[in-house]
């Protein structure tokens, strides 16, 4: 079960599936030997680094959208009083 936690584990990360990591994370196994739990440890520190990743892409995304939306909301503004 451990190996098969691992690998997956390791897909996930590689394909980027946070829901997956998400699932796995609430399965995780007690692991049986040294060496399994320092795999799992290092899997789980990967996936706190991608999201983290993950997490500053989408701030940087949203900050964007909020500018455009600004951007487009002062150009309206700024079409209607020229046409008046």
């Amino acid at each position: 079960m451990q190996l098969k936690w691992l690998d997956d584990f390791k897909a996930a990360i590689i394909e980027k599936d946070f829901e997956r990591i998400e699932q796995l994370l609430s399965q995780m196994p007690d692991f049986k030997s040294i060496n399994e739990l320092k795999t799992g440890v290092a899997l789980i520190n990967e996936a706190k680094k991608l999201l983290i990743a993950e997490q500053k892409v989408l701030r940087e995304n949203m900050e964007k959208i909020k500018k455009s939306r600004e951007f487009l909301k002062n150009e309206s503004r700024h079409s209607f009083s020229e046409s008046c």
